[in-house]
This record gives C-alpha cells, structure tokens and sequence, in this order.
C-alpha cells in the first residue's frame, strides 16, 4: 500500500478541503495564499477563527502593506488589534503576533527564523505549539518536516490497526513516506483533508472514505 499514490490519485478532496495541491516550493499550498509571511500571519489569526474569515483580514492587511512581517514589527499593537477584529481573540492574537514579529526582525527576517534548527525557538513563542511550528518549518519555511496532528494519529491508526500516541504517529509516517518536501506538504494536506471530510472522531464516512480499501477500520 502507497499512501502517497492514493492521495495522488485523490487530489481532488484535499482541494475540496481548501489546500492548493501544487509545486513543492509553493507557499499556495496554504489555502492558496502567496508568501510565508502570510502564512505565518493566518498560523495566528485561525485559531479557532473561520478561514474565510481570516483571509479577509489578510487581505485588509494587504491593502495597508501590512501583510509582511517586517511592517507588522513597525506598527503598535493596538493598531495590529484594530485591523484584525473580525477575527476571535484578537487582542491575545495581536500580541502574540507582533511578539513573532519583533522575534522575526531579531533573528535578521522571517526566513531565518523558519529554519528547522530553531523549532524549539518557535515553539517558546506565545501562540506556537508542536502543530504550529511544524506547519510553519513545511509550508512557510519549505523545510521537510511533518507535523504532529490528531488527525494524523487517528488516521493512521485507523488504517493500520494499531495505536499510536501523537508523537509515535509522526514517527511512524516519517518512517513510511519519503523525506520529500512535495510528499511531506501532500501528505499532511492529504491526511488533514481525509480527517476532517472521513475519518472523524465519531459517525466516521468510512465507506466514502479513499482510504476504505486498504484501512483495517473497517
């Protein structure tokens, strides 16, 4: 069994699903967005906070030139909260945002800071937990790092019949799919897709599932 073939040959429910299956150094993977610093700023701006909601904010911050890191650094934070209201807890976000900013500048740019050697950097920030600071190193940083879900956990536990704790799943997946940056971003997109439209927690869609022939769930 190739997981990867089968979300190849599946693309079509990861777009549904609202990711941009495209070329491996692409930042489009990210809902379609066009720079790590947009992505970076949605990390912040989505938690528990609607997507279409958070792309809208972004594209306000892109009307004020505001949708870079850099300018994010250079503005107070009560302006950053000002812009960003329509989005759920936007005053712990504005903090937490303009902190990742100032980080940011400290470290010599955005770039510098995605850099798989300061995960442990990203995860001391407000805001930033295993999740987030993985997701960051693959489709902001393009670094081949496959971040720890529960999505990915109650996947692959559910295709191969075993258990697994979140970090033993992410180490398990490393071990099955190829360090590869384009596998690595389809991968991920690919089992978040399959968790949020299939494999849920409770009343899974097993037999619409593109997992349903090889999964020992059912």
């Amino acid at each position: 069994m190739n997981i990867i073939d089968i979300l190849e040959n599946n693309k079509d429910i990861i777009i549904k699903m609202g990711w941009i299956v495209s070329e491996p150094y692409s930042y489009k993977w990210w809902g379609g967005l066009d720079s790590a610093d947009k992505i970076a700023i949605s990390a912040f701006l989505v938690q528990l906070t609607k997507w279409e909601t958070v792309k809208k904010v972004i594209d306000d911050l892109s009307n004020r030139n505001l949708d870079k890191i850099d300018n994010i650094a250079n503005i107070s934070i009560e302006e950053l909260d000002n812009i960003i209201k329509p989005v759920n807890f936007h005053k712990t976000k504005a903090i937490r945002l303009k902190k990742f900013a100032n980080k940011a500048i400290e470290m010599g740019g955005l770039s510098n800071l995605l850099r798989i050697e300061n995960r442990e950097l990203l995860i001391s920030l407000d805001g930033i937990g295993d999740e987030t600071a993985d997701s960051l190193l693959l489709f902001a940083g393009n670094n081949a790092v496959l971040p720890s879900t529960e999505y990915l956990k109650r996947v692959l536990e559910r295709i191969y019949g075993k258990k697994f704790t979140k970090k033993g799943a992410k180490e398990f997946a490393e071990k099955l799919i190829e360090k590869d940056l384009y596998k690595y971003k389809l991968f991920h997109a690919g089992i978040v897709s399959v968790g949020k439209a299939y494999c849920r927690l409770t009343k899974p869609k097993c037999e619409e599932c593109i997992f349903k022939g090889v999964c020992k769930y059912i």
